[in-house]
C-alpha cells in the first residue's frame, strides 16, 4: 500500500477523532503524522516490515500499531469504530469549502445535519444565521458552495435542471438557426430528480442539403457544452447530439418539421406509455416512431403533437401523464381528467415568517401573496419543540394571533388564516395543549426529529397524530430529502386509511428539496377521496414560487381542482376549516 492510502486513512481518523470531540492535541498527532508519511521517500510498508517506523519523527507507538494493521488488512478499526457515531453522509459535508470538524460536529449537534442535502435546506431555512461560529456571509458563502458541488453531481433537482435548459433553449433561439425549440423527455413530464434532460431542435430547412444536416448546426450545439473535449461532448450522430452543461447531460434531437409531432410525441412519453401507443398502432394497421405515424410506406400528413393521438382515435394526453398507468385507455374511453393548472390555485398554505425561521415579517408575506394574486395566506411557523428554528412559545401563538386579526382588518377581502408546524413528537403527540391548538385556525403536522425509524415505529407515530382531532394537514408525510435523505418507511394502507377516516388534509409538501410524497402516493390517495393540499412550505417570500412544483407533481398524480384544498376560495377554505373543527368537537375561538 502506498503512502498516499494510508496517509488519508490516518487523516480520515484525525478528523473523525475531531468530530468526536477528542482531545486536540491526539487529533493534531494523527494529522500530522498523514502529512509526515505523505512526503516520505521510503515506502511506510516497508519501514513496518523493518521495525523502522517509529525512527520518523512523530510516528509514536500508537500510530505505529494502527498504521501497521493498515499495512496488513488496507484498513483501520479505528476508524470504523470512531465513524459509528455518525451516519456515513456525513462525509459529504466535508466537500464544502470552510467545513471543517468543528463546524461540521455543530451542524450535527445542533441541527441534525449530517448530508449536503440537509445542510442545503437548513441554509434555505436560515438555520445557519444564528448557529455560534456561522452567520449569515458564511450562510451565503455554503449556499453558493453548494451549488458548485451540486454541478459535479449525477442527479440534479427540478430548479437547476430548468435553469440550465432555460439558459440553453434562449441560447439557441438568439442563434436564429431554429424553426423550432422544445423540452421534451422527463423535464416535460415531470419527475423529481434528473440525470438527463430531451430537447427537440428542428432546424430552419436552409441548414438542410440534399437532406444532409449543415455542419454549422451541430457546432452550435456542441458550443453549448462545458467544454470542446470528451469531458463536454459526450456524442454526436446524424439526429442526436449529447453534451454536458454544468454537469448535466443534455441530449439534443435533430428533426425535420414534417417529423417534429411524432418527435415531441415520442421523446416525451415514458418508455411504457410508448410501448403501449405502438401497440396500438399496430392494431390499427399502422407504424409508429420518432418520425412519423405510418400506413405502409406513407406517412400520415400530422401537424400536431394532438393529431399524432388522433391518429390513433385518442384524446390528446397531457405530458405528466404519459407513464403507462391507465392513460390510454382513459384517452379512448373520453375520461382523462381536468388537471388542475397554476391558475387554479387561490391561496398559498405551509409558510414561515420571522416569527420561527422564515426571511419575511407577516405583512410582508401577505403583501406578496396579494401582488402575486392570491387570496389567502395558511400561515404555519415551527412550533417549539423545533427550537433549532425558533418555534414559537404559547406566549408567541397568542400575539402572533393578535397581530394577524390587525393586518387581516387591514388588508380585507385578502385573509390571513393563523396556523402552526407542529412538531409531531416521538410517541405522536402534537407540541401543544389543546386549549392552544384550538385557538387556532388549522394545525400542520410533520415529523422533523428522530427520523432514522423502522416502519412499526413510524407508522404508529403518524397514526397517533393523525388520530389527535387537532390535526388538521399531514406534513411531508415521508421526511425525505431528495438526493440527499431517504424517508422512513411507514405502511401506506393503514396511514392512507386512518387519513381519510380523520378527514385529514395530505400535504404535497412543493419544496423541490422535498416533494412529499411522491406523485404515486398521492395518486393512490386521490384515489380514495382524499383532500391534498399544495404546500410550498416556504421560509422566504421567493419559497412561494414553489408552487409550481406542487402543481407539476398534482398533474402527474391526475389531480383536478376539487381534489385540492388551496384551490378552494376564502370562503370555501374558512368554512371547511371551521366546519371540520365543528365535526370534531373542537371550539372554534
Amino acid at each position: 500500500m502506498d503512502n498516499k492510502r494510508i496517509a488519508s486513512i490516518l487523516n480520515d481518523i484525525s478528523v473523525y477523532k475531531d468530530l468526536n470531540g477528542e482531545n486536540p492535541f491526539k487529533v493534531k498527532a494523527f494529522s500530522q503524522a498523514a502529512r509526515t508519511l505523505e512526503k516520505l521517500d521510503i515506502s511506510a510498508e516497508e519501514l513496518v516490515n523493518k521495525d523502522k517506523l517509529t525512527d520518523i519523527k512523530g510516528i509514536g507507538k500508537q500510530i505505529e500499531s494502527v498504521v501497521r494493521e493498515i499495512v496488513k488488512t488496507g484498513e483501520s478499526s479505528l476508524l470504523k469504530e470512531l465513524k459509528k457515531s455518525f451516519p456515513d453522509t456525513i462525509e459529504e459535508l466535508f466537500k464544502i469549502p470552510g467545513m471543517g470538524p468543528k463546524k461540521v460536529r455543530a451542524v450535527w449537534e445542533k441541527l441534525g445535519v449530517a448530508s449536503l442535502g440537509e445542510l442545503e435546506y437548513a441554509c434555505i431555512e436560515n438555520r445557519l444565521v444564528s448557529l455560534d461560529g456561522f452567520g449569515q456571509k458564511s450562510q451565503d458563502k455554503i449556499l453558493k458552495a453548494i451549488e458548485f458541488v451540486r454541478q459535479n453531481s449525477e442527479m440534479h433537482l427540478f430548479p437547476e435542471v430548468e435553469l440550465i435548459a432555460g439558459e440553453v433553449t434562449d441560447e439557441l433561439k438568439n442563434s436564429g438557426m431554429f424553426k423550432r425549440i422544445d423540452i421534451a423527455g422527463s423535464l416535460r413530464r415531470g419527475k423529481t430528480v434528473f440525470k438527463d434532460i430531451d430537447i427537440l431542435l428542428v432546424p430552419d430547412e436552409k441548414y438542410f442539403k440534399d437532406s444532409a444536416l449543415s455542419e454549422t448546426v451541430r457546432e452550435k450545439v456542441k458550443s453549448l457544452a462545458d467544454s470542446q473535449d470528451s469531458i463536454g461532448i459526450i456524442g454526436v450522430g446524424e439526429t442526436k447530439i449529447s453534451i454536458r452543461r454544468y454537469g448535466l447531460q443534455i441530449d439534443f434531437r435533430l428533426v425535420k418539421d414534417l417529423s417534429y409531432p411524432s418527435a415531441l410525441q415520442h421523446f416525451t412519453g415514458s418508455r411504457e406509455h410508448n410501448a403501449l401507443l405502438r401497440r396500438r398502432a399496430k392494431g390499427l394497421g399502422f407504424k409508429m416512431n420518432e418520425y412519423g405515424v405510418f400506413s405502409g410506406d406513407k406517412r400520415l400528413s400530422l401537424k400536431t403533437e394532438a393529431e399524432v393521438y388522433e391518429s390513433l382515435n385518442l384524446k390528446w394526453i397531457p405530458p405528466e401523464i404519459r407513464e403507462g398507468f391507465g392513460e390510454i385507455e382513459a384517452s379512448e374511453n373520453n375520461a382523462l381528467p381536468a388537471l388542475v393548472e397554476i391558475n387554479d390555485i387561490r391561496g398559498m398554505v405551509h409558510a414561515h415568517s420571522t416569527y420561527s425561521d422564515g426571511s419575511s415579517g407577516i405583512k410582508e408575506l401577505a403583501e406578496a401573496c396579494v401582488d402575486l394574486g392570491y387570496s389567502y395566506l395558511c400561515l404555519s411557523d415551527h412550533s417549539r419543540s423545533a427550537f433549532y428554528a425558533g418555534g414559537l412559545s404559547e406566549m408567541d401563538i397568542l400575539r402572533q394571533i393578535e397581530e394577524i386579526r390587525g393586518i387581516n382588518l387591514e388588508f380585507s377581502p385578502f385573509k390571513i388564516f393563523c396556523g402552526i408546524e407542529s412538531d409531531i413528537l416521538p410517541n405522536g403527540d402534537l407540541d401543544y395543549s389543546n386549549e392552544i391548538l384550538g385557538k387556532l385556525d388549522f394545525v400542520i403536522g410533520s415529523i422533523h426529529s428522530r427520523l432514522n425509524m423502522g416502519e412499526k415505529d413510524a407508522t404508529e407515530r403518524l397514526l397517533r397524530a393523525i388520530n389527535n382531532p387537532n390535526l388538521t394537514i399531514l406534513g411531508h408525510i415521508s421526511g425525505r430529502l431528495l438526493l440527499s435523505r431517504e424517508g422512513y418507511p411507514y405502511n401506506e394502507e393503514e396511514i392512507l386509511t386512518a387519513i381519510k377516516d380523520n378527514e385529514v388534509v395530505l400535504e404535497h409538501n412543493c419544496n423541490p428539496h422535498r416533494l412529499d410524497p411522491d406523485w404515486e402516493v398521492l395518486k393512490r390517495a386521490k384515489e380514495r377521496g382524499i383532500l391534498i393540499s399544495l404546500d410550498t412550505d416556504a421560509h422566504s417570500i421567493e419559497g412561494f414560487s414553489d408552487i409550481q412544483y406542487g402543481v407539476k407533481m398534482a398533474k402527474k398524480a391526475w389531480l383536478g381542482r376539487t381534489d385540492i384544498l388551496n384551490c378552494k376560495d376564502t370562503e370555501a377554505i374558512d368554512e371547511f376549516f371551521r366546519g371540520r373543527k365543528k365535526r370534531k368537537g373542537i371550539k372554534d375561538i
